[in-house]
């Protein structure tokens, strides 16, 4: 997977352990979950579905560059806030966590209306949580992509929150 600005992905965290997937019925392993520690303490659990990080790299401390896919996107109103928050319910590492921050970069902004009865959107974003820097790439269909966002457009400055994010890694350097 490829993303613009990969350079400015930069999560500093501890790649604290490894956990194999399960092994399947004809043997093989599912992929496996890297649990990061971040600076503020958060576990966040990410599926290495490219085979990116090597086990070499258990216990070391680092940077992350992920990217969050797939999410649902709004934009904040004031008070705004930035990091990662654990979903309702759900115990660490947390592998689908709410996402708040502010937006550095709109490196891609598709917007379609056609004559369906409904509206497209695709875009990337790079977006700062305050512990560091991630990527967005997500995409959206809605009779109204303003009602959905809560605005027309975003620009970097803006504020927005994401959920059901799916997320991947595209490397990990100690």
């Amino acid at each position: 997977m490829k993303f613009p600005l990969t350079d400015q992905l930069v999560l500093p965290c501890q790649l604290t352990r490894i956990v194999p997937g399960a092994l399947h019925a004809d043997g093989r392993r599912y992929l496996p979950t890297l649990v990061l520690r971040l600076a503020d303490g958060f576990e966040l659990g990410v599926v290495d579905r490219h085979h990116r990080v090597g086990p070499e790299q258990a216990g070391r401390v680092g940077v992350a560059r992920l990217v969050f896919l797939l999410s649902r996107i709004r934009q904040q109103v004031a008070p705004f806030h930035q990091g990662l928050q654990a979903a309702s319910g759900a115990n660490p590492p947390h592998m689908r966590p709410l996402a708040a921050g502010k937006l550095l970069a709109v490196p891609s902004w598709q917007h379609g209306r056609g004559v369906l009865p409904y509206e497209t959107l695709y875009t990337e974003l790079l977006l700062d949580l305050g512990v560091g820097v991630v990527g967005v790439r997500t995409n959206a269909t809605a009779p109204s992509i303003a009602a959905l966002l809560g605005t027309d457009q975003l620009h970097p400055g803006d504020w927005v929150t994401l959920d059901r994010s799916r997320i991947d890694i595209l490397g990990f350097e100690s």
